[in-house]
């Protein structure tokens, strides 16, 4: 992969450089040039297109889906209780697979965290060596400014005095303009040094993008974990025969689908174009990271290639010649002043500016080491490498799991439909539907009927017990209508025996009405006899 860990130059991993050999291309498929340029929008299609491939995927899927779904919905055909445990055996197995390879996801999203994190800190020590430059840049400025003025005007106003030796008068009075002139001049060195820096604010993009990383990890799990919960449930449900479960997670693993392959999709374009820029990643951040410096100068701190003079060491150098001469103009006032003039303002004046040219020079110290171009590339090469090597790698494999859960997901989609369409019986302590999918009415309802219930012995009555139980039938039936039919036939008879006649009629037409039923009913029973019903 990348260089050692211990050497400050920096290598392109081998995948960054896979990667990178992913053809570009445009609308009209021609080739196009595959330097990162995030501005480009000609780049920017070429990565649209490479992200469209598991779009298309997508569609297509979803169109095969909907293709066996009509197909199979409203096949009412049953099948053996076999083919339902295969299904089932199937749907388990693709779960836990699924399920593996949303862990591969979880794994990839958790090592992307921790290399944003590592790059991250990288860019916040950076961010710490820009903000020592601005410190100590505004210490020497107003060390050698606004501070030294009041010290300069007492001490020219010192020298003013009359003197006799006027040779001695003019070396202080040329060592006071000197200590003036090189004073402003270092002070306006500061202020190059600091004004380029001024609207550079590392601390606030680095705590943005700490947000974004915290939201983007946090939503990457989120989304990981969900698909896993679908497919630990499809087990469960897989296993327990639950019909409506398998339904309603059937429309879930359709959108744990979609959304692979749109994750897919972003992860494909992303690794891509990050592999494009960890091919040089210090001119990638020169020429299109948010800032107003100069390409040259950010290249020169990121690579420490001396192609030109940089800017900021040019204006260092500056301060450090002013500063050295104040120095030297301070020391041949501090000797020669107090011997020839006898103010008492004068050695205070002296002493405050001895005081700020000393802080001047303990800020050159720290603006030397911070402006150190070994320095800032030793943190840009960690964060490079913890980004490009480790990083890189984390996004392939999220990718590469999304690509694999996705076909997981889009094989569950097939075999749960076809499980869920085919489960219609019911077994006792089970919630199963018993109508298949998309059933007439009259065919639900007929299914829905309740079955009889079984024989106490498990098996039916014998012939002679059914007729028994007929006779039993018939002379219940028959008692009541008798009894009335007699005391009928007394009342009657006291009163005329005609009436009485018409009673013993009814009766006899009564009796060979149940004899026609008793004989109707044996027969039914000797046929089913004969067909060895029982």
């Amino acid at each position: 992969m990348g260089a050692s860990g211990g050497s400050d130059e920096y290598t392109p991993p081998r995948l960054s450089r896979l990667l990178h050999a992913v053809p570009h291309i445009n609308v009209t498929l021609h080739r196009v040039n595959d330097t990162f340029a995030p501005d480009s929008p000609v780049y920017l299609e070429s990565l649209g297109i490479i992200g469209s491939i598991p779009g298309a995927w997508l569609i297509l899927t979803l169109l095969v889906l909907l293709i066996y779904l009509l197909t199979r919905c409203c096949d009412r055909k049953q099948r053996p209780p076999k083919s339902i445990t295969a299904l089932k055996i199937t749907l388990m197995f693709l779960s836990v697979l699924c399920c593996g390879a949303i862990g591969v996801g979880l794994f990839g999203n958790d090592d992307l965290h921790n290399a944003m994190l590592q790059s991250i800190q990288a860019g916040n020590q950076l961010a710490a060596l820009v903000n020592t430059v601005k410190n100590q840049s505004s210490i020497l400025e107003e060390a050698m400014g606004s501070r030294a003025r009041a010290p300069l005007v007492r001490l020219t106003d010192a020298l003013e005095a009359p003197v006799v030796n006027q040779t001695a008068l003019g070396t202080l009075l040329r060592a006071l303009s000197a200590l003036r002139n090189n004073a402003s001049a270092a002070a306006s060195a500061a202020d190059n040094l600091r004004r380029p820096l001024a609207a550079l604010n590392l601390d606030a993009f680095m705590k943005r993008l700490w947000v974004w990383e915290a939201a983007r990890w946090g939503g990457g799990m989120a989304g990981w974990c969900c698909g896993g919960a679908v497919c630990v449930a499809l087990l469960a449900a897989a296993a327990r025969r639950s019909r409506r479960a398998l339904l309603l997670l059937c429309v879930c693993a359709l959108g744990g689908l979609v959304s692979c392959w749109a994750g897919a999709a972003l992860l494909a374009a992303g690794a891509v174009s990050a592999a494009d820029a960890c091919l040089d990643p210090a001119a990638a951040l020169a020429h299109h990271a948010p800032h107003r410096l100069s390409p040259d100068m950010v290249h020169y701190y990121l690579s420490c290639k001396v192609s030109r003079e940089n800017v900021l060491t040019a204006e260092l150098r500056n301060a450090q010649r002013a500063v050295v001469a104040v120095r030297q103009a301070l020391a041949v006032l501090t000797r020669g002043a107090p011997q020839l003039f006898n103010d008492p303002g004068l050695q205070p004046a002296l002493g405050a500016l001895g005081a700020g040219t000393g802080e001047a020079e303990r800020a050159l110290v720290s603006l030397s080491g911070a402006l150190e171009c070994r320095m800032a590339r030793a943190y840009f090469v960690a964060g490079a490498r913890a980004a490009c090597d480790a990083g890189l790698q984390a996004l392939t494999l999220q990718l590469l799991a999304a690509v694999a859960a996705g076909f997981l997901f889009t094989a569950i989609v097939l075999v749960d439909s076809h499980a869920w369409i085919y489960i219609n019986t019911k077994r006792s302590g089970t919630g199963e539907e018993q109508a298949p999918f998309l059933s007439s009415g009259s065919s639900a309802a007929t299914r829905s009927l309740p079955r009889p219930a079984p024989f106490p012995n498990g098996k039916p009555p014998s012939y002679s017990a059914a007729v028994q139980l007929m006779d039993l039938t018939l002379a219940d039936s028959h008692r009541p209508r008798s009894r009335m039919s007699g005391s009928a036939t007394l009342g009657r008879g006291a009163t005329g025996g005609g009436a009485g006649a018409a009673a013993l009629g009814g009766a006899a037409t009564l009796g060979r009405a149940h004899n026609g039923k008793y004989a109707t009913l044996s027969k039914q029973c000797k046929t089913l006899e004969s067909n060895d019903f029982y």
